[in-house]
C-alpha cells in the first residue's frame, strides 16, 4: 500500500497477544495486520477488510477517520462485499 509492504498474519489463539476482546489489529509502526484465526473464513475476511481500512486511512493521512470504528467497520463490510462479488 502506497509503496509499503504490509504483512498479514493469521494467528491462533495460543499466539494472540492483542487482548481477549480483539480479533484484529493494524500496527502502523510495523506495517502489519494481525488477524485472529477464527471460524468461519468469512469472519476472518471481514476482520482483514476492517483492518485494511484502518491501514488505508492511516496511510492516506486520515488518522481522524481511522479512529472512527463505525465508519471503518462499514467500509470494511463494503470492501468484503465487493471482493466477494468479484469471486462469484
Amino acid at each position: 500500500m502506497l509503496g509499503h509492504t504490509v504483512t498479514v498474519r493469521v494467528l491462533p489463539k495460543s499466539k494472540w497477544r492483542h487482548g481477549k476482546d480483539a480479533v484484529g489489529l493494524w500496527d502502523p509502526n510495523k506495517y502489519r495486520i494481525d488477524v485472529l484465526a477464527v471460524q468461519p473464513e468469512s469472519h476472518r475476511q471481514q476482520i482483514l477488510c476492517h483492518e485494511m481500512m484502518h491501514a488505508l486511512l492511516d496511510l492516506a493521512g486520515r488518522n481522524d477517520l481511522s479512529l472512527d470504528e463505525g465508519l471503518v467497520d462499514q467500509l470494511g463490510h463494503l470492501l468484503q462485499q465487493a471482493l466477494t462479488t468479484f469471486e462469484e
